[in-house]
């Protein structure tokens, strides 16, 4: 059953032992490694000593296209990668790129082959190899709550029942289900009523990983892409691989982390891990044995835009991957703007002031930064907005003013009728937002020295400079509302971090020891220098509204 019940005995072992989890390292070591060599020899990386890397997640479809058909491809990533690397990223997590059913890919139909509209797996290998000589590692989205109800493992088993191989796959009977949340039944050529049961819905069917024979498939889904040069897995749904509902199962689900762990380390020492556990409860977040990304502090930044007394110690989860956005919430910008009810032209300086405040924090904190592909410019999208469910939210990456030119893509139905692939009841035709604003394309903002776009590579180009970002420990200062302050220390460097993000009210703190002021960000006037003043310890420094500085010991 799904549902094996948990000894005593091992969930305390569990609370006990998760909470200081390297990002891409087993229990027993600390080192960084993300200078190490990729385990295949075709593939070598030479890239920044780095235990926290920034993070770029894309979702293909929508990146770049590279042979003009407006569908983002494999190769369309490897052309961009000068962006990637001049943006400061370490690390490229990719929707999934497994051949799937839906545009978003998360109905998987095949472990082992490429989505057709993105390419070839010699496109992908390619893509890898070029991503590895730029110094960037690669994370796998892997998708293993659930397949496609038209994976043939699936329709197998709805076929030949409980003579097919693949009958334990599933959580499968024949029990009627009526009235039970998730469950859902098909009918097979013999006229039999199969029930499933499937959390994401009828057409999502949960894999069952209480059977050895799917533990045995995910060991050679995960062997198959590390051989091809992946550098690591984000996990899809990892709250939900145990659980009847949205919210039971965490524990057990955080379990099977343990072995999911030591059997990935095993195989590959370095590889990065992080785990998509839909919570905003440090608790549940903290449950597991890999890093996860951090949803209560994001969560209390969407909330609390202008800070709380507690925003850090109140929603830190250590060793964890931190964010603003994905491709299940709403844009940054866009919620900003809903937030301040500022929809305007004459706000969006207003707006893109705030969405930087909080892009330095997560760049600054402890843990690996994710950027959401074009959030480095402020693309909106509202999820829920009209017919549409998520698809505002993944639409095309903006690279021109006048959103057409060489590589970019395209939602019609011209492009998708012939592919078989829908949008829900999304009119996709001109999906891409027609901007009464400027500024939210890259072209317009590279040049544009006061943008956010520059404002990201300066930041992670100065984050690069200092290993107390990089790879140190973290020590809260101060954590109030008008006054976020703490220390990044590293055998080589300490460093403190100070943040105001109130738009009024100024405070001031006293210099513990003797540092040297070495960056300080007026985002009221979107200005930032680097610097060189010195303060000694018991002196008072005052911090006005919407500042930020950095001193260094």
């Amino acid at each position: 059953m799904k549902k094996a019940i948990l000894l005593i005995a091992l969930a305390i072992l569990l609370l006990t032992s998760c909470f200081q989890i390297s990002v891409n390292q087993p229990l027993t070591s600390s080192d960084s490694n993300l200078n190490s060599t990729n385990t295949s020899d075709t593939n070598s990386i030479v890239v920044e000593r780095s235990k926290y890397p920034v993070v770029y997640e894309i979702f293909i479809r929508s990146f770049y296209d590279s042979d003009g058909d407006g569908v983002g491809d494999i190769n369309g990533v490897s052309q961009k990668v000068d962006y990637l690397k001049e943006l400061g990223v370490n690390a490229v997590w990719f929707m999934p790129f497994n051949e799937a059913v839906s545009y978003h890919g998360y109905d998987i139909t095949d472990y082992y082959d490429i989505e057709e509209d993105y390419g070839t797996m010699e496109d992908l290998e390619n893509m890898i190899q070029v991503l590895h000589e730029n110094g960037m590692k690669v994370i796998m989205d892997l998708v293993i709550n659930h397949t496609s109800d038209q994976h043939p493992w699936f329709k197998d088993a709805v076929e030949n029942t409980t003579n097919s191989p693949y009958w334990d796959y599933y959580i499968m009977s024949f029990e009627d289900h009526s009235g039970q949340d998730h469950w859902h039944w098909k009918t097979n050529s013999k006229g039999q009523k199969v029930w499933y049961f499937g959390l994401f819905g009828s057409t999502m069917p949960d894999l069952n990983h209480d059977s050895q024979k799917v533990r045995e498939e995910v060991k050679k889904i995960v062997d198959f892409w590390l051989s091809k040069g992946v550098d690591g897995f984000r996990i899809d749904a990892a709250k939900h691989i145990y659980g009847w509902s949205w919210d039971d199962g965490i524990q057990e689900s955080a379990e099977y982390f343990e072995w999911f762990r030591d059997y990935v380390l095993s195989k590959k020492p370095d590889a990065i891990l992080v785990g998509e556990v839909f919570s905003g409860n440090t608790y549940d977040l903290s449950l597991y044995p890999i890093p996860v990304f951090n949803f209560a502090l994001m969560y209390s930044i969407r909330n609390y835009p202008e800070g709380q007394d507690g925003m850090i110690e109140n929603n830190w989860v250590e060793e964890s991957f931190l964010f603003l956005e994905n491709h299940d919430l709403h844009r940054f910008f866009s919620h900003l703007q809903e937030h301040y009810k500022k929809f305007s032209e004459s706000d969006y300086e207003f707006i893109k002031k705030r969405a930087a405040l909080w892009y330095f924090l997560i760049f600054t904190l402890k843990g690996s930064p994710v950027i959401y592909y074009g959030g480095e410019i402020g693309t909106r999208g509202f999820k829920w907005h009209g017919p549409v469910y998520d698809e505002p939210v993944r639409e095309p990456m903006q690279w021109y003013a006048s959103g057409t030119g060489e590589g970019q893509t395209f939602w019609t139905k011209e492009v998708y009728k012939n592919a078989g692939i829908t949008f829900g009841n999304a009119d996709v035709d001109g999906c891409i937002y027609d901007d009464p604003y400027d500024g939210f394309s890259v072209e317009e903002q590279e040049n544009d020295p006061k943008s956010l776009l520059n404002f990201i590579r300066f930041i992670l180009n100065f984050r690069k400079d200092h290993d107390a970002i990089l790879n140190g420990d973290q020590t809260i200062f101060r954590d109030w509302k008008n006054l976020i302050a703490f220390y990044r220390e590293s055998p080589d460097e300490k460093l403190l971090v100070v943040l105001n993000p109130d738009p009024v009210w100024k405070n001031n703190f006293t210099f513990e020891e003797n540092m040297t002021m070495i960056l300080e960000v007026d985002f009221e006037n979107f200005i930032w220098n680097e610097s060189n003043v010195s303060f000694s310890a018991g002196e008072s420094f005052t911090v006005d509204p919407m500042k930020a500085y950095i001193f260094k010991k």
